[in-house]
């Protein structure tokens, strides 16, 4: 029999251990790729509302733009009431398929069927703006209700799933880049898909965004999408869910049901590094938002681009969301994730300053080519890094649950997440407020076509507004003081 030497025995183990890492780590970006699913979903029916919404309602519907940025703002604002209670039941939640998969499944599917519910405004109300408005709120409110129930729980299974300080910036990476391949692939699509402009029978142009049927359209395909989305999601993080009837709750007995979401919560806001993240969340969204609620007009009036060309500068956002997303993982593990977040806050305020340089001056002309490839560049900046600030800013609200649950025992993920997520949805409401309220004091007047005058402010308020909102977000990430040794210093503990 002849032996193998101890050099071949060492090369065969390690080759093996080389085999085991690699299956091992094609098993672990699967299982991040099925998560992130949830999160195509998730986007296709936000940047659906954000993108297109308030050009339903002013454009087709003929709303104000004031009552028209007031019925999105109400609706989104009780979605940031009602999140911390949604984050209180997901953790205390026990049951046979655990505390976050029954909540994903249902709050998933009437996410999606209450997306389409808004675009389908009964042909009996279009005449009364009142009943319109009160369509729209009442709609608007049965979807954030649902996204609620659908994304707290979502968004704390991932801090489940993968708990490691680098682990979390990839998974929130993963992310990211699926819900801009949504966000490409349904909302930036949807301009030539949806909603071209076509010729009249006397040759005159018919404007695809004032067509209340378009908006329906693209309801019922996104809205199908969404719920296929979210099954794919939970069938592909099926390994996670787990029988948790005889944990127990992370509410004392006896305490009922307000004192004990207090006691819960409680800790979460006197949590300076979280309060910190929220913060942050709350800027970088709401600059965010104010620039992707106005994207839709800066497209039409603005730059004048045709259905085509629309197509290019929206999806070209998303690419870019993407290419920071995938840059973010990078970016944490050479910069952490401080680092990571200002570069992204830079990139965005570098592109904000380039718009309005570039076309807030007669420098560069707004319509042909040149046009185009100078806007498409200074959008690509700071949707790039957007992308970049995002994931790493979900991903420091993990570390600081995770560093909590080690101190306390008890998992709050879904009451961390949700605050999380109450920061994004403050942001939003704040932000839409803002647009609508912002769209009536230039003087925009949905139905009619713009002067030169309210053009020029429609830009300067996107691009101004959008740079001002970096500024401050630099400014406080500052002050932010966790890292990777001081992380790993309190798990040592």
């Amino acid at each position: 029999m002849i032996e193998q030497s101890p050099r071949r025995i060492e090369t065969s183990a390690g080759a093996g251990a080389r085999m085991k890492d690699a299956t091992a780590g094609r098993t672990e970006f699967f299982r991040l790729c099925m998560y992130s699913f949830g999160e195509g979903a998730n986007s296709l029916i936000m940047n659906g509302v954000n993108g297109f919404a308030m050009l339903f309602y002013t454009e087709a519907l003929g709303l104000p733009a004031a009552m028209a940025g007031a019925a999105l703002s109400v609706s989104v604002f009780w979605e940031a009431l009602s999140e911390p209670a949604m984050g209180y039941i997901s953790d205390n939640t026990r049951s046979r398929w655990g505390a976050r998969f029954p909540w994903i499944l249902a709050g998933g599917v009437l996410m999606a069927a209450a997306f389409i519910a808004i675009w389908t405004v009964p042909a009996s109300l279009r005449s009364d703006p009142t009943l319109v408005f009160a369509y729209l709120v009442a709609a608007n409110l049965v979807l954030r209700t649902s996204l609620t129930a659908f994304f707290v729980p979502y968004l704390a299974v991932g801090f489940e799933i993968v708990p490691s300080y680098n682990g979390r910036s990839r998974l929130q990476a993963v992310r990211q880049v699926a819900g801009m391949a949504a966000n490409f692939l349904g909302p930036a699509l949807a301009w030539k898909v949806f909603f071209h402009d076509t010729s009249g029978a006397q040759g005159q142009v018919i404007v695809g965004t004032r067509q209340p049927d378009n908006y329906l359209h693209m309801g019922l395909v996104f809205g199908v999408v969404a719920a296929a989305l979210v099954l794919l999601m939970i069938w592909g993080s099926r390994a996670a869910i787990r029988d948790n009837r005889t944990a127990p709750r992370n509410a004392p007995a006896g305490q009922g049901w307000i004192r004990g979401f207090w006691l819960e919560f409680k800790p979460i806001l006197q949590n300076s590094r979280a309060r910190r993240v929220f913060t942050l969340t709350f800027l970088a969204s709401a600059g965010m938002v104010l620039m992707s609620s106005l994207e839709g007009y800066l497209f039409v009036y603005f730059m004048h681009f045709d259905s085509t060309q629309r197509v290019v500068a929206h999806g070209s956002t998303m690419i870019a969301m993407a290419v920071g997303g995938a840059l973010s993982a990078w970016a944490s593990s050479l910069f952490d994730k401080k680092g990571a977040a200002a570069i992204g806050g830079v990139l965005s305020a570098l592109g904000a300053g380039i718009l309005a340089l570039a076309f807030l001056s007669p420098w560069i002309p707004r319509s042909g080519t040149i046009g185009l490839a100078v806007f498409v560049g200074g959008e690509g900046l700071y949707w790039c890094g957007a992308g970049v600030v995002l994931p790493v800013l979900t991903a420091m609200i993990g570390d600081v649950s995770e560093i909590a649950r080690h101190r306390s025992g008890l998992s709050q993920m879904g009451g961390f997440g949700a605050t999380f997520s109450l920061a994004m949805r403050m942001a939003i409401s704040f932000s839409l407020l803002m647009s609508g309220w912002l769209l009536g004091v230039i003087g925009f007047d949905p139905g009619l076509v713009p002067r030169s005058g309210v053009v020029w402010r429609l830009g300067a308020v996107a691009f101004f507004g959008s740079l001002l909102m970096c500024a401050v977000f630099l400014e406080r990430l500052n002050r932010y003081p966790l890292n990777r040794r001081l992380f790993e210093q309190e798990m040592a503990r």
